[in-house]
C-alpha cells in the first residue's frame, strides 16, 4: 500500500513540473528588439522630431485657447507667429544635427 501512495505522489509531482515547464513564464528568452524610445522611435533624431511636433501642437492648442477667452486677434497672430519661428529653428536645429550627425546629448 506505501508503495502505492509513494508512486503516486511521484506523478503528481513529476505532472506538476511539466505544467510549470510548459507555461508562458518558463520560455525561452525574449527576442532582442532594438532599444526603441516611448512613443517608438528607434532613433534620436525621429523621437526628437517627434517630440518638438508633440510640443508645437500642445502650444498651438494654448494659444487658440487664450483666444477663445478673451478674442484678442493681434496678441493671437503675434502668439501663432512666434511659436511658428520658434517650431521651425527647432526643426532646423534637428536636421542640421542629423546631417551633421552630431549627437543630441554629450
Amino acid at each position: 500500500m506505501k508503495n502505492k501512495k509513494y508512486m503516486a505522489g511521484i506523478l503528481a509531482a513529476a505532472l506538476g513540473l511539466g505544467i510549470m515547464t510548459a507555461s508562458p513564464g518558463a520560455q525561452a528568452a525574449p527576442i532582442y528588439q532594438p532599444l526603441a524610445h516611448i512613443d517608438g522611435a528607434t532613433n534620436e533624431y525621429s523621437f526628437r522630431m517627434k517630440e518638438e511636433e508633440r510640443i508645437h501642437d500642445e502650444n498651438v492648442r494654448k494659444i487658440r485657447f487664450e483666444f477663445r477667452r478673451d478674442g484678442d486677434q493681434a496678441k493671437y497672430d503675434r502668439a501663432m507667429k512666434e511659436e511658428q519661428k520658434r517650431h521651425d529653428q527647432a526643426v532646423k536645429k534637428i536636421k542640421r544635427d542629423y546631417q551633421n550627425r552630431t549627437p543630441w546629448r554629450r
